[in-house]
């Protein structure tokens, strides 16, 4: 009887030891899937995300070519593209049920397109209302988080999209840095307007909660870089087409007008 026990214990061990080998060597595509999942059901956008790199014994990795489609009614093909997310995962959190801690995530060199329209809406001001909805879809989201230098952010423990069946996170440190800004807008007759994306930090995400769900790191994540991102191209559109408004007169109506609606303001 004990024999057919040990046995018992050795196959429960094998089958135990073959799950986690199975995570760990295939993590890469899980995190690529995972993100494709819900950052185009967070944005309502294609996301894509062109391979993933995790070293589970260092647990140093990077995400490359990840891109944030437009939402529909705007023309320009993405409006966010990250060529490199370097991330620092804690790995003693990855097995067990507790929230994944991720010591650091920096992405460099961020390239934002700002598209706005007559109407007084924008493609970021979309994905942004987008990931608030969704992350508030099954009761409380969690508020975005502060963008600038030094900034913080906490997130509710529910988010939208099966939060209970899904992995936490809490991210102690995110910087954006270097980031580059095109702005469109149909009054500049086909001109792109080019700004510096002022650097993001947030820090301590989901750690007073319990962990995030991914939907709430999305809206936080992409809710401080649009927010970032709409305030800078908000003057400087303000600035171009009221110049554009001073040599054209009466006929350009009321630009700078316009370009304050964007923001609510």
């Amino acid at each position: 009887m004990l024999k057919k026990i040990a046995i018992g214990v050795v196959i429960l061990l094998v089958i135990i030891a073959g799950g986690v080998y199975f995570l760990f060597s295939n993590l890469d595509s899980i995190i690529k899937a995972a993100i494709e999942k819900y950052g185009t059901a967070a944005t309502q956008a294609d996301v894509k995300l062109d391979s993933v790199k995790l070293s589970i014994t260092s647990g140093e990795g990077s995400l490359n070519g990840l891109t944030v489609g437009n939402p529909k009614g705007f023309s320009a093909p993405k409006a966010i593209y990250m060529g490199t997310i370097s991330v620092k995962l804690d790995t003693s959190s990855v097995t067990g049920n507790g929230p994944i801690v991720i010591r650091e995530i920096v992405i460099e060199k961020p390239q934002v397109t700002y598209e706005a329209t007559n109407t007084g809406d924008s493609n970021l001001q979309t994905i942004q209302r987008n990931t608030m909805a969704y992350a508030g879809a099954s009761g409380t989201g969690g508020s975005a988080g502060s963008a600038g230098s030094g900034g913080s952010a906490s997130t509710s423990s529910t988010g939208g999209g099966n939060s209970s069946q899904e992995r936490k996170v809490i991210i102690n440190d995110l910087y954006v840095r270097n980031g580059q800004i095109g702005i469109s807008h149909a009054l500049l007759a086909g001109k792109t307007l080019a700004a510096d994306l002022p650097t993001i930090h947030l820090s301590n995400i989901g750690k007073d909660k319990g962990g995030a769900s991914p939907a709430e790191v999305a809206q936080q994540v992409l809710g401080s870089i649009t927010a970032s991102a709409s305030k800078v191209a908000s003057a400087d559109l303000t600035k171009q087409l009221g110049t554009l408004k001073d040599s054209l007169g009466g006929g350009a109506g009321n630009i700078p007008g316009q370009v304050k609606g964007l923001l609510g303001r």
